[in-house]
């Protein structure tokens, strides 16, 4: 079984193997039903729970066989019980690369989605866990209706509205389209209020709904999401990135993202496609990857949709790194607004940084000021060249980006100092009053660890695996509060 240990300051070593080739435990217990859960609680015991993603964990003799370990909430963020999930254990299979949460049976408590890209010889498949008061319990598995590869590279949920029902996005940005090779694509899926699943079609760029064709390497599903961002206000449309995409007088590698609206319906509408030249951002990079990151909100009546380039070039600074927010109302989105570092002040723009590698939204009621954007920095090293890619996070409110934080080992109250190569920030998540970001490597904790770090009262929290074993990636995907 594994340890794992909550800490404030001070190191633990390692990372843990599991004991069992197949491990599913029962969460601790919650409450007796979940009328009283809170925004992000598996168990309805009124305290915000969240996933941590490790795709390179060993289960037994399955190397990277990959699991999830999800924390069920304490008396403070951070500090509670941490228990592994895992799905049938096969070699490679990388199960906890993308996680993702959401209401999918109606019944109170958060229910957790997580993929396996390399499942199945490299297709892909992806299992739903559902919420209870004893915990998450398995739920369906989800394959693919077509040949495909990776599927579940990428997942997403959304709650029913309307006429469409709980529904599910899983990306397979390598998946060939009419023999080109990762071109990618969309599957969605359907839920009843049991959490059963029907496959419900596949987009991809040959799809009449979608701009663009499908080309090699475009890497279509790199990122996704659901929500209301134009059309029928009670349907689903699917934001979607494509950051290999070459876009016509752009140069390779630019990316860009589109909006797909009302999957579930027959009416073509050809929605949005976004790049460079309606982003505003600046003159196109080659290998500006937009859509290499991706969150989406919905905060009352408006949506938001953030949207990382890492790759973009910054006041002739390569690879620095930009992100841009769009919102939406129903029209569509618009208004786009650039996100960056600060050209006179921490955290300077720097070639190199990446800025917008990872990306996390949340409304005020997990904020309390708000609507906030964080912003993972993994490959910066704050503050001396002895620490490169020792990683940042940048948390900013929407309507006070002068109130942004830089929040790393070097300048803030995180516990521990930076390390090199350590990628502080290769992801971020949000719960009630907290911001969870991962720290997948490092010299101390070569296994990973993660800061739950506060908005306000309290101290930051670090928790790292605590064993001999080093062959794993804990932090490597976050899921928390749903947006």
């Amino acid at each position: 079984m594994k340890k794992w240990k909550p800490v404030g300051a001070g190191i633990l070593g390692g990372c843990a193997l599991l004991a069992a080739a197949f491990l599913v435990p029962t969460g601790p217990a919650g409450a007796a039903s979940c009328k009283q859960a809170s925004r992000a609680d598996f168990n309805g015991d009124g305290r915000d729970d969240f996933a941590v993603g490790d795709a390179k964990a060993t289960i037994g003799d399955a190397v990277a066989a990959g699991q999830v370990t999800v924390l069920y909430g304490g008396d403070r963020p951070g500090r509670g019980e941490l228990v592994p999930l895992a799905g049938e254990p096969q070699p490679g299979a990388g199960f906890g690369y993308s996680v993702t949460t959401g209401h999918l049976n109606g019944d109170g408590c958060l229910d957790l989605v997580v993929g396996s890209p390399w499942a199945d010889e490299g297709t892909g498949s992806v299992r739903l866990f559902l919420g209870s008061p004893e915990g998450l319990r398995p739920g369906a598995v989800l394959k693919p209706s077509r040949a495909t590869r990776t599927f579940g590279w990428s997942v997403a949920t959304a709650a029913g509205t309307g006429p469409d029902g709980v529904t599910i996005a899983v990306g397979a940005p390598y998946e060939e389209v009419g023999s080109k090779p990762s071109a990618g694509a969309v599957h969605l899926f359907s839920l009843d209020g049991g959490a059963a699943a029907t496959a419900r079609g596949v987009i991809d760029q040959d799809d009449d709904r979608a701009e663009g064709v499908s080309e090699a390497g475009d890497l279509f599903g790199w990122a996704v999401a659901l929500g209301r961002i134009r059309g029928d206000a009670d349907r689903h449309d699917l934001v979607v990135s494509e950051p290999g995409e070459d876009v016509d007088g752009q140069g390779t590698d630019v990316g860009s993202f589109s909006v797909v609206e009302d999957v579930f319906t027959d009416r073509v509408s050809k929605g949005e496609h976004w790049h460079y030249k309606n982003l505003g951002i600046g003159a196109p990079t080659p290998g500006g990857n937009i859509g290499w990151s991706l969150a989406h909100l919905r905060e009352g009546e408006t949506s938001y949709v953030a949207v990382g380039a890492p790759g973009h070039t910054v006041d002739g600074k390569e690879l620095a790194g930009t992100v841009v927010v769009l919102t939406s109302t129903g029209g569509g989105l618009g208004s786009p607004k650039i996100v960056q570092q600060n050209r006179d002040e921490k955290p300077y723009i720097e070639a190199g940084d990446r800025y917008g590698w990872s990306l996390a939204l949340a409304g005020n009621d997990v904020t309390g000021g708000g609507v906030h954007l964080a912003v993972g920095v993994p490959h910066d090293g704050p503050g001396t060249g002895s620490t490169p890619e020792s990683g940042w996070a940048h948390l900013v409110p929407l309507a006070r980006p002068g109130e942004a934080l830089l929040i790393d080992a070097l300048n803030s109250d995180v516990p521990g100092d930076p390390e090199p190569y350590q990628h502080f920030g290769w992801s971020v998540s949000f719960i009630t009053g907290a911001l969870v970001i991962g720290v997948p490597e490092g010299r101390d904790a070569p296994c990973g660890s993660l800061i739950v770090r506060p908005f306000r009262d309290g101290d930051p929290v670090r928790i790292v695996p605590e064993s001999e074993n080093d062959e794993a990636d804990f932090g490597g995907a976050l899921a928390g509060a749903p947006g």
